[in-house]
């Protein structure tokens, strides 16, 4: 037989309303684990005072905790490695834009001083060879993806400042966020400890009372 795509989709059948309400608990126990206060995007873990009457509180087990807790560490591990990435990045970006602003503040220099600057520019890796820069009020700097702009000095050296700052405290946001989250990593891993450790005794005192109750002839 053969069946074709008609660009309809078949209706599904919702679950059964216990389904529904077990799924909507876990959904609610999640986000009281990713707590309500957060750092740019970066969620606060709630870290679980009490094992026992949380558990009773939300009518959750042991292994939906466990979940929310490991859902939580993956993707605070995923936020790790981006923010690593984009502090790396920065920490590159920053001395070739103090570079390029100190090269240019320095043509404006030479400009107001009405002199000529003699530099050295590489031929290839070890040979170089002189130029004379004629300083007449412009510049053309790289911005980025082939793209090259002609800026008067003072436009580049406020563009080029203005980047240093937006560079320099995107940077200091970059550690901080770092700093948060390997907090809350450290929280996440010793309430998930708890939890863990509380379900190890319960198990342990349910296996003794069992043999209490049912003693080996």
């Amino acid at each position: 037989q053969l069946l074709l795509w008609t660009g309809s989709m078949a209706s599904v059948e919702a679950p059964p309303p216990e389904v529904q309400a077990t799924q909507k608990k876990d959904e609610d126990i999640r986000s009281f684990l990713m707590s309500h206060e957060t750092q740019r995007g970066i969620p606060t873990v709630a870290f679980i005072d009490d094992v026992k009457d949380f558990l009773e509180a939300k009518k959750v087990t042991v292994e939906v905790v466990i979940g929310g807790y490991t859902e939580l560490l993956q993707q605070y591990r995923a936020m790790d490695k981006r923010l690593t990435r984009q502090k790396a990045n920065l920490k590159t970006k920053l001395p070739d834009i103090e570079n390029t602003l100190d090269l240019v503040r320095l043509l404006k220099q030479r400009q107001d001083d009405e002199e000529d600057m003699v530099t050295s520019y590489p031929l290839s890796d070890v040979l170089y060879a002189k130029a004379k820069v004629r300083c007449d009020g412009t510049v053309n700097l790289w911005l980025g993806a082939g793209l090259m702009v002609e800026y008067s000095y003072d436009e580049a050296i406020e563009m080029l400042e203005r980047n240093l700052k937006r560079s320099q405290d995107k940077l200091v946001e970059t550690d901080e966020d770092i700093n948060h989250l390997k907090n809350q990593s450290i929280t996440l891993e010793v309430s998930m400890a708890r939890v863990f450790n509380y379900s190890v005794k319960q198990k342990r005192l349910e296996k003794a009372a069992e043999t209490s109750t049912n003693p080996a002839s």
